[in-house]
């Protein structure tokens, strides 16, 4: 059959061909029958004449010969071979598994990268973990935050602290204003300003009258200025008010308090007599019957034992009503001292509190603290050592120049 399919027509070898391939249900072939394909592919090409490259000729239709006609049958039957082994190859060639991708190769620069990176990721989780371990208010800390006072009212708890003004009183105040004030306002530091002070003008206590009694007892610890306010005080009634007045001295513990006293008398031209127990009252009554106003300077004593409040007691008459006791207070002590110390003389039953040695503090608060911790207003300020010019009654707009410091800011600006 071979021999008769080689010395067929090339019509005859194509229609063979085409009925074998085009035909034929595809199969999975095995290894021996792709070698029998392959043999019979190589025998068929082998014994095909070889093709002679004609010369191309101008003529449009041409005459194909028996011979040329078997060249051509040929080369048809050599094509559909050549892929059929090629389709064949496919078919049976082994799988071969993809080669793994190789791994990166890491340099020092890249090694370095790494190194960096780690170290910044190692950084933020410490900063997270120090995050964790702050207070979740700690946006609400700012000044007076511990007391409620809401951020845009801060500056003004700021401003009357700084002053020495306690945080309790400060915080009292700014409670009112921020129930008080519209929101707009609050936002406004000139409005809050203008409305504490206004509200300090309200609040702050004054004596209506602070001359009206005859009598004026003088009271306090030792070194708060007792002497020296008597003597302001003397001067500011003849000198001023042109009163008629006597001085009075009961402190025999301080050396030298009797003998100053004495010498301003002499100065003003006034009495002054020294008394040591209750009795010499009588003959003080009887001395001064025709006087306006009688000072009296008490010695200073803390009144941390019985016998300071006997010494106290020695020299006040049986019956001090119809009398103004003042307290003296210097402006240089710590409120807690001075709150402990007056709670002391409060058995004595002051009055009012004077306030000394303003000229010398940085922080006047504790004259709004002292007074609403004992609520007793105030009588009078001694502003400094010169007298009689350093001494003046008190007023609500000398307290609110102090804590805000409008006369410094007045000056600064010319």
């Amino acid at each position: 059959s071979k021999q008769k399919y080689i010395s067929s027509s090339a019509r005859v070898q194509r229609e063979y061909i085409d009925r074998v391939f085009d035909n034929r249900t595809p199969k999975v072939m095995t290894e021996d029958d792709f070698e029998g394909q392959v043999q019979a592919a190589t025998a068929a090409v082998a014994q095909a004449p070889v093709i002679k490259k004609k010369t191309p000729t101008a003529l449009r239709y041409i005459d194909i010969s028996e011979d040329e006609d078997q060249d051509l049958a040929s080369a048809s039957a050599a094509q559909p071979i050549n892929q059929s082994v090629a389709h064949s190859a496919k078919v049976v060639a082994p799988y071969t598994p993809a080669a793994p991708t190789p791994a990166p190769i890491i340099t020092a620069s890249n090694q370095n990268n790494i190194q960096s990176l780690q170290s910044e990721i190692q950084y933020l989780r410490s900063m997270l973990e120090k995050f964790q371990n702050v207070p979740q208010n700690f946006v609400n800390l700012h000044p007076g935050a511990d007391e409620g006072i809401p951020y845009e009212l801060s500056f003004a708890f700021k401003k009357l602290t700084d002053a020495g003004v306690s945080h309790q009183n400060a915080a009292s105040i700014l409670k009112i204003a921020n129930q008080t004030l519209p929101n707009e306002q609050k936002k406004k530091k000139p409005f809050v300003d203008g409305w504490v002070i206004k509200y300090l003008l309200d609040n702050v206590r004054i004596v209506e009258k602070p001359l009206k009694s005859k009598y004026h007892v003088f009271v306090g610890p030792t070194g708060q200025g007792k002497t020296s306010t008597v003597v302001k005080m003397a001067c500011e009634l003849v000198m001023k008010e042109k009163k008629r007045i006597a001085i009075i001295s009961g402190d025999h513990v301080k050396v030298g308090a009797a003998d100053q006293l004495k010498i301003y008398s002499q100065i003003l031209n006034i009495p002054c007599a020294v008394i040591s127990k209750p009795q010499d009252w009588l003959q003080v009554e009887r001395a001064t019957q025709g006087m306006d106003h009688v000072l009296l300077d008490t010695p200073g004593v803390n009144l941390k034992n019985p016998r300071d409040l006997d010494t106290l007691r020695s020299i006040l008459p049986a019956n001090m009503s119809g009398m103004d006791v003042h307290y003296v207070q210097s402006i240089m002590a710590r409120d807690t001292d001075a709150f402990e110390i007056a709670e002391r003389f409060k058995v004595i039953g002051f009055r009012d509190v004077i306030f000394t040695r303003l000229d010398e503090a940085v922080q006047h608060g504790l004259i709004y603290n002292f007074q609403k911790h004992f609520d007793v207003p105030l009588h009078s300020f001694g502003i400094g050592n010169a007298i009689p010019e350093d001494y003046e009654m008190a007023s609500k707009e000398r307290v609110v120049d102090l804590l805000f410091n409008l006369s410094k800011i007045r000056k600064e600006r010319g």
